[in-house]
């Protein structure tokens, strides 16, 4: 696991203020362990850069994965999304994913989202922008999901020598109560 930071560990705001989000606070710490760092309410961000400027997001947490759930069975408007194309699913996710990780990005996006509080992504007309900021997304989420996997957070010690793992159920007092008698 490499110690520099390839993003940024960031106070959650404890109010989810659009003002409290533009101003995160940075902490850097080498050698961290990114499930310690989520679990201890703490968020990860990164700052992205694309043709139509530069964006702030964050790795979501559970509440914001279902944030994003909801938001894309409100577009469904209570039809199963086994009704839709597999292209307006996956518009569906794209829209309703960036407009939940997303916190900050250009003057534009700030001035659309000023001029009308419901703004989403749905309403950009740049298609390849739109999936190219959800690939970087992607990639971003995919990295600290590698790092979480990379946790040693609560894992047993490594056994170390040739002595076998004790026997789970003991003495064997349960033996043959699951399946049947051994033959």
């Amino acid at each position: 696991m490499s110690d520099e930071l390839e993003f940024d560990i960031v106070e959650k705001p404890k109010e989810e203020s659009r003002e409290a989000e533009k101003t995160p606070k940075t902490v850097e710490t080498p050698g961290i362990d990114v499930l310690e760092v989520l679990l201890s309410g703490k968020a990860i961000e990164r700052t992205v850069e694309t043709k139509r400027g530069t964006y702030r997001i964050r790795y979501p947490s559970g509440r914001d994965r279902f944030k994003i759930d909801q938001r894309r069975a409100m577009r469904r408007n209570g039809i199963p999304a086994e009704s839709f194309d597999e292209y307006a699913n996956y518009n569906n996710l794209i829209w309703s994913t960036l407009d939940v990780v997303i916190i900050d990005g250009p003057d534009w996006f700030k001035k659309a989202k000023a001029e009308n509080s419901g703004w989403s992504w749905e309403e950009c007309p740049d298609e390849e922008h739109v999936v190219d900021l959800y690939r970087l997304v992607g990639t971003f989420r995919g990295e600290v999901g590698k790092r979480i996997q990379e946790s040693r957070l609560g894992e047993a010690p490594q056994r170390s020598g040739s002595t076998p793992a004790p026997a789970p159920v003991g003495d064997g007092a349960f033996q043959g109560l699951a399946y049947g008698p051994k033959s």
